[in-house]
């Protein structure tokens, strides 16, 4: 531990602290005590003099510094993942009651935090400025005092090491390969524990990087999506090669080369940070990328291309599958608890590289190679202190109660909001299983609290028996974060990338659990099962007639989020994001499902509207379609449900609607520019023959539906608008939930 960093980093939160509770009517911050604290502060704040902190003033959300977003406010409240807390609103409203609780909670944090060692107490702060400063305004715009409080404890740890920073960034490659290529008998197990594993390996990576510095956590800007990213002394540039080699090794005594980690780093002048800066980072961590395990020695490099046994393919079967590894044991076993866990005990430890052994190593023995010992709670009532060693308890979502959480004295209490939902089986769940074992020859147990397997969630799906696959990102990230945020000059600039970054992972990490755990706690049939969902981007696979609407949902909040309203039909959303949905029978293998999906999104980012507008669009059953124009089909496709299987119009109904779909594109033309355009081709007319006879043949309340939708079809307004587009999904989608089942076994 470099103890003038912590000590720094110590300094500067208690700064924040103190200001948050200093009288806002003076005219200017307290000064800092030491001079790297002053300087840094001055730097992340840009100015020339510390600026004035007033928290009578509402805190406006980072996205207003995007280009045409609107503006924004942050509701002032603790932080958690509700609907009233999380979200922003228009108003600018300023609540002076809960700005004292704020502040009060902070001061008590304090003061309770006083009687811990350096390195604890720093902890202890940033985790209580996370919970109660994330609303708090600072000196920048858009960014919280929180985010501003965390980027300066970084910068004046860094400093007091050297008089230059070292901006490090890292990212795990082969993350893709090494979850998705698992069979799917006993994926569900499989796939949570491989993703969570990385999560945590991203951390533990970061972790060592950290240590082996002497930084304390605040130093760790970012962590998410299998990359990170520290602020170091600039005095440990030459220490970046050892450090990729020696994780580079690490990770190829574990995995075999599945897993590397592309390590890079940027040398700056505090003073000179600019967006530059950011750019070359990207540039020399993808050039690690493509030069994987190069820094290896030659007998470290051979094992690269030693003959090993054959991974058992995705797709074989249980009973023909070869026996696990400890590694692939430790990783089932991880995923069978997650969908119950509450809190992580992450316990930092010097790191052993020498610790691995191949054969018999666990997740948990990677973690405590590189200096973080992780283990995973059902219940706070679980966890046992130890007064010999510092631990940090971080719950993963809010709804652990912490009463009976009995804490060891160097013990801090955190938040690390993860996305670790499943839906658990029932006794009534276990009876279907072992029916559907008999019927389709699988012979996977099932038990009451274990995780739902594929084939239950197919089996329990409305209509036809599937799995989905739902894959979604935000679109252009890349631009985001380049020439649409503004950015101040200098380390300000930092502060604001940091901020932005956390804003999207409380979405990703926090939000979309909380979304997941309603669908599965409703009472509707099916369940939703969260592969991953991080950083920018989520992969969910559940029952098939779930998905649509989850992506919808997802997709509305996110909007909601970014705006601070409920999106308007035609809006424009400042981050957008796209999303494609695949489905398959239960046993199909997961990888091509996962490659089927990736391509089903691609397309979404290929939509172009015909005001030009790309992207934020969905591809569903092999349709892309705007999400304006998806929200269209999704209510239609209500409407023909309800119709066929409620009012007794003929099935026939949605074949004349695809057939027509069909036709349309078929004789769709372009224009110039190359772009599709209809026309009032054969189809209309026959569109208005069939659809006739179908109403004439009908009852008189459903003839006027059907009238109704005939004009909404062949109409003129419906041709020039393509309503035909959205109602051939529409019909497509309606067939598959109304559809008959067998108990063929190819269906499952």
């Amino acid at each position: 531990m470099h103890e003038d960093a912590y000590r720094a980093a110590l300094e500067t939160l208690r700064f924040w602290v103190t200001t948050a509770n200093h009288d806002e009517s003076a005219n200017a911050i307290p000064d800092a005590e030491s001079n790297v604290v002053q300087r840094a502060a001055l730097l992340v704040c840009g100015a020339a003099a510390l600026p004035r902190l007033d928290l009578t003033q509402p805190l406006t959300t980072v996205f207003e510094r995007l280009q045409g977003a609107p503006t924004a406010y942050v509701r002032r409240a603790p932080l958690a993942l509700t609907d009233a807390t999380l979200f922003p609103s228009v108003e600018p409203h300023v609540d002076a009651a809960a700005t004292d609780k704020l502040r009060a909670a902070l001061r008590a944090a304090d003061d309770q935090s006083a009687h811990l060692p350096l390195a604890p107490r720093v902890e202890a702060l940033l985790f209580v400025l996370q919970q109660y400063a994330w609303c708090l305004p600072s000196p920048l715009d858009g960014v919280s005092l929180y985010d501003l409080a965390r980027t300066h404890a970084a910068v004046a740890a860094a400093l007091a090491g050297d008089a230059d920073l070292l901006l490090v960034g890292g990212d795990i490659s082969g993350v893709q390969e090494f979850i998705y290529s698992v069979s799917a008998a006993g994926a569900t197990r499989q796939l949570r524990g491989r993703s969570f594993y990385l999560q945590l390996l991203t951390d533990a990576c970061a972790h060592y990087l950290l240590h082996q510095a002497g930084m304390p956590l605040c130093n760790l800007l970012y962590a998410g999506g299998g990359r990170f990213y520290v602020l170091l002394p600039a005095s440990f540039e030459p220490q970046l090669a050892v450090w990729r080699r020696d994780i580079g090794a690490l990770l190829l005594e574990a995995h075999g080369g599945a897993l590397y980690l592309a390590l890079g780093g940027m040398r700056f002048v505090p003073e000179q940070y600019s967006d530059s800066v950011w750019q070359e980072l990207t540039r020399r961590i993808d050039d690690a990328k493509r030069r994987r395990f190069a820094e290896l020695d030659d007998d470290a490099f051979a094992r690269l291309f030693e003959p090993k046994q054959p991974e058992p393919s995705p797709d074989t079967e249980t009973q023909d599958a070869e026996p696990l590894d400890a590694m692939d044991e430790s990783l089932d076993d991880l995923g069978r608890r997650l969908a119950r866990v509450a809190l992580l005990s992450v316990e930092p430890a010097a790191p052993n590289l020498a610790l691995l052994r191949r054969r018999e190593a666990s997740w948990r023995d990677v973690l405590r190679s590189l200096g973080l010992n992780v283990f995973p709670l059902d219940d706070p009532r679980d966890y046992r202190a130890d007064p010999s060693h510092r631990r940090r308890v971080l719950r993963i979502d809010d709804r652990v109660d912490l009463q009976t959480l009995a804490l060891g004295p160097h013990d801090v209490v955190g938040t690390r909001y993860t996305v670790a939902v499943a839906q658990l089986a029932t006794m009534r769940d276990v009876a279907q299983y072992q029916t559907l074992e008999r019927n389709a020859g699988d012979d996977q147990t099932l038990s009451p609290g274990d995780v739902k397997p594929f084939n239950l969630l197919a089996e329990q799906s409305i209509g036809v028996r599937r799995i989905g696959v739902l894959r979604m990102d935000v679109d252009d990230l890349g631009d985001l974060f380049g020439r649409r945020l503004d950015r101040p000059q200098g380390l300000a600039g930092l502060a604001v990338t940091a901020a932005l970054s956390v804003t999207l992972s409380r979405y990703f990490e926090g939000w979309v659990g909380e979304l997941c755990r309603r669908a599965n706690d409703d009472d509707g049939a099916g369940g939703v099962y969260a592969v991953y969902s991080g950083g920018d981007d989520l992969f969910l696979v559940g029952s098939w007639h779930r998905m649509p609407h989850m992506a919808q949902r997802i997709r509305t909040d996110f909007a909601r989020y970014v705006l601070g309203r409920a999106p308007h039909p035609g809006d424009a959303p400042p981050i957008t994001l796209s999303g494609g949905i695949t489905l398959h029978i239960a046993r199909y293998p997961l990888y091509q499902a996962a490659d089927a999906a990736a391509e089903a999104l691609a397309a979404a980012k290929r939509h172009t509207r015909s005001n030009q507008r790309t992207k934020d669009a969905i591809t569903f059953l092999g349709r892309t379609l705007s999400w304006e124009h998806f929200g269209d089909a999704t209510n239609l496709c209500a409407e023909l449900v309800d119709l066929v299987q409620e009012k007794g119009a003929p099935r026939s109904l949605l074949m004349v609607i695809q057939t027509l779909d069909a036709r349309s594109r078929q004789a769709q033309r372009r224009n110039r520019g190359g772009d599709p355009q209809f026309t009032y081709g054969p189809w209309v007319w026959q569109g208005a023959y069939q659809l006739t006879r179908i109403a004439e043949r009908s009852s008189h309340s459903v003839k006027e539906r059907i009238d109704d939708l005939r004009e909404r079809i062949v109409g003129d307004a419906g041709v020039q608008h393509c309503f035909i587009e959205r109602a051939g999904l529409a019909a497509r989608w309606a067939q598959l939930l109304v559809r008959e089942r067998s108990n063929a076994k190819e269906e499952r």
